[in-house]
């Protein structure tokens, strides 16, 4: 047994004494005599040993009480339901903490089961304020030694909880109470004072204060009052010598009422009606309006449901081994070795969740190769367990021996999600793979990888690892930040991720479209790379951070790469493909085009923020070929069936010898890590994803065109007689009205593309396609270029 065990113990009995001896004394405190304190010469009914003992039980109850009990009954719960299944230093002082609270909070509430003396010293040294303080700083104190990372998150979520109580009454009750009373108060002079007070800060600011909102009559307006109604100019001119008898510079006045005229006419814009929005010519050059997908509302929804999968908890307690499993292991490893003559002796055990490394420091002299050499003796000697031995270790001189644990710790995906390692983490795409071997949790960035490629045999964990790679990613990522390609060609793995606001396109099924999808990456790829050369920029990091400092001249510079003129987001998120079942699409017809695309995005999509996930369970020398290996530098390998498996995807062998389950080998560079995956339940998913099916799921519109028209060639916009008009009309010529009002729009706005014509003329999709076609036809736009925006070849002054 451990000494924080033993503490723990010899506390309880304590506790046990104190309360039967507390008990004792209050109970026969009328009969029992305080004999140490009486002044008498009479003793000769006293003998020595019950006037020592009731004189001791007296004391005891002089300075403890029944209080005592609560600490006992409270202290035994916990001590046999939680404090004896772990070995913490800090489970010592919950005893005291949970003593100090208790006694307190008696004090305050019914001090007459404390003892006279116990209370009496409270009393001289403590008011009650200070009673109140000492009773909430040890009950959070025990709380938090109690339940450690459960109580830190229940107590952000309460905090959280008050903060947004304060701002509810704050917006509903105290705000239009004061514009209620600021109305019909009888004095006009000190009306507009205290409406001074409070609006004129936010008028500085360049928002619009409560009291303005109420000046017109009513205090409560609603949103649409708000968006049709016009601000007024002469509330304006009768507010001005209210400024100036408030003692507000001329100056200042002047940016104060211009901001606040910037504020009103960006309100206006916002609630504008889209008709009248087409008709604005494409030089004027404003802010990207946002999309309902980017409304800060619908992303705060997001994360809230998000949060609730890391605030579930399960009763699953794992069981650890105790030192005679351990001993028996060591004794084992070491008589196996003095067999051989090879001297060493084990000198570590580093606990993990799934195997225990034994750490064995060889003698001087001996060669490492006689150890690895003695593998199978060893693993027949620790009973048929399959060992793996590792060497070197980094940043130690010994040998580690791998040996499984019994029984397996299995490690759920909550525990890694509300981690640390994981909740503070700054990664770009943090993906929670697990834990290490010695029981850390491992987090890695999918961004820094760039590319990923899974492989396995059937059962050894990889669907579940697919799952918690998505959920971790989801977790951190909105649909704003993170864009989502999933091709599944078994129909089943990724259908649960069907409804998901993430998504560019539906989820992919078929090898041809899984072809055409990756095309439409790759021209994606493309657009990005223009992008960063307008911008001037390296990555999509350095993008999105030059975005919120760049100019309009500069934001109308890459106005022509953007599709959605509706609603522009210029910001570009990352674009995370997945592919499951990678061996059932290079093996098809389309296989040699999908190779070709994925290689093309391993090589080159990094910087434009695009990154792939490649999983497949036959890992072939004629699927994972050295084309595609030599592009992926980060691979996992769940366990396999032979050695030359574990050749193709991991350059070596060892992943035969895995253990099943989500237990892998992560190799990065040449760097190579075991790691256990964690666990997600499909019903956990299937809960999140319902939830995440309530916000709008906007596709792609450009992906989704790509899509249905089979993929684009890619052509040259300069190649021979692209330029020159066709003299013969194509036949079912649109409407010279129509059209004329088509080539309007396109030439106005800089861009065509059928999806736009579909929104502007309100026509379907085969009539903005035919007017396209004609414009191309007639020389007014260029030939398409895959998803690429056709260019415009007309300038707006030879409309006139």
């Amino acid at each position: 047994m451990h000494i924080p065990s033993r503490i723990l113990r010899l506390q309880l009995i304590a506790l046990f004494c104190l309360t039967i001896i507390s008990l004792f004394a209050f109970y026969y405190s009328d009969s029992l005599g305080d004999n140490y304190q009486a002044i008498s010469s009479n003793s000769e009914s006293i003998n020595y040993f019950s006037y020592y003992l009731s004189s001791s039980i007296v004391w005891a109850g002089y300075y403890t009480g029944p209080w005592i009990v609560f600490v006992f009954v409270v202290f035994s719960i916990f001590y046999s339901f939680l404090y004896r299944q772990r070995e913490d230093w800090i489970d010592t002082l919950n005893a005291l903490s949970l003593g100090v609270f208790t006694f307190s909070l008696t004090a305050i509430l019914y001090p007459k089961i404390i003892g006279s003396g116990l209370l009496s010293f409270a009393h001289f040294w403590l008011d009650d304020v200070a009673m109140i303080s000492l009773a909430v700083v040890t009950f959070i104190a025990f709380m938090f030694g109690s339940f450690r990372s459960s109580f830190h998150q229940n107590l952000i979520l309460f905090s959280k909880a008050m903060w947004a109580s304060v701002l509810w009454i704050q917006d509903r009750v105290l705000t239009p109470a004061f514009s209620f009373f600021a109305k019909n108060l009888p004095d006009k002079k000190n009306k507009l004072q205290q409406a001074m007070q409070v609006g004129l800060p936010k008028l500085l600011k360049g928002g619009q204060s409560d009291v303005e909102k109420s000046s017109e009559g009513s205090f409560h307006y609603s949103h649409e009052e708000i968006a049709m109604t016009k601000p007024s100019r002469k509330r304006k001119e009768t507010e001005a010598p209210l400024l100036e008898s408030a003692g507000i510079d001329d100056k200042e006045l002047e940016m104060a009422v211009h901001q606040f005229d910037q504020d009103e006419e960006f309100e206006e814009e916002d609630f504008r009606d889209d008709d009248d929005y087409t008709d604005e010519p494409a030089t004027k050059v404003t802010k990207p309006k946002r999309s309902p997908m980017n409304d800060p509302k619908i992303e705060k929804q997001y994360f809230e449901i998000v949060s609730t999968l890391s605030q579930r908890k399960t009763n699953y307690q794992p069981s650890h081994p105790d030192d005679i499993y351990f001993q028996d292991i060591i004794r084992r490893i070491e008589d196996k070795l003095s067999e051989f003559k090879i001297e060493g002796r084990v000198i570590n055990v580093l606990k993990g969740p799934v195997v225990d490394t034994f750490e064995v420091e060889l003698g001087s002299g001996v060669k490492v190769s006689k150890v690895t050499n003695s593998e199978k003796d060893l693993s027949m000697a620790l009973l048929g367990a399959p060992i793996r031995i590792v060497y070197p270790m980094i940043g130690r001189t010994t040998v580690g021996i791998e040996v499984p644990r019994n029984p397996r710790e299995f490690i759920l995906l909550e525990e890694v999600l509300n981690s640390d390692e994981y909740k503070k983490s700054n990664l770009a795409l943090p993906v929670a793979m697990g834990k290490n071997a010695y029981g850390e949790v491992f987090v890695v960035d999918l961004a820094a990888m760039p590319h990923m490629l899974v492989a396995g045999a059937t059962g050894a964990g990889k669907s579940v690892f697919i799952n918690s790679l998505l959920v971790s990613l989801l977790a951190k990522k909105s649909p704003q930040q993170m864009k989502l390609i999933l091709i599944d060609p078994k129909q089943l793995e990724l259908a649960l991720y069907a409804k998901l606001p993430h998504l560019v396109m539906p989820v992919i099924t078929d090898a041809k479209m899984a072809a055409i999808a990756l095309l439409w990456a790759c021209q994606e790829m493309e657009r990005r790379y223009s992008i960063l050369k307008e911008f001037g920029v390296r990555n999509i990091e350095g993008f999105n951070q030059k975005l919120q400092r760049a100019t309009p001249e500069l934001l109308a510079s890459i106005r022509q790469h953007y599709d959605d003129q509706d609603h522009e987001n210029y910001e570009l998120p990352y674009l995370v493909i997945i592919v499951d079942e990678f061996a059932d699409l290079i093996l098809t017809k389309a296989g040699k085009e999908i190779e070709n695309n994925i290689c093309r995005l391993a090589a080159k999509a990094r910087a434009a923020g695009i990154h792939l996930v490649i999983a497949t369970q036959r890992p072939s020398v004629d699927v994972i070929t050295g084309l595609i290996k030599s592009n992926f530098p980060t691979r996992v390998s769940f366990r396999v069936t032979s050695a030359v498996d574990s050749r193709t995807i991991l350059n070596s062998i060892g992943a035969e010898k895995l253990l099943g389950k989500g237990d892998m080998l992560y190799k990065y560079g040449t760097a190579s890590f075991r790691v256990h995956s964690s666990f997600v339940d499909e019903e956990e998913i299937e809960v999140l994803t319902d939830q995440l099916a309530a916000l709008p799921q906007n596709y792609h519109t450009g992906a989704i065109d790509f899509l249905e028209n089979g993929g684009t060639e890619e052509r040259d916009s300069y190649s021979f007689g692209t330029h020159i008009p066709s003299s013969t009309p194509t036949d079912g010529s649109s409407d010279d009205d129509l059209y004329r009002e088509a080539v309007r729009i396109v030439v106005e706005h800089r861009t065509a593309s059928a999806s736009m014509l579909q929104r502007r003329l309100r026509v379907g999709y085969n009539r903005a396609a035919n007017l396209i076609e004609e414009m191309e036809s007639r020389g007014v736009v260029g030939p398409a270029e895959g998803s690429k925006r056709r260019k415009v070849l007309v300038a707006p002054d030879e409309l006139r």
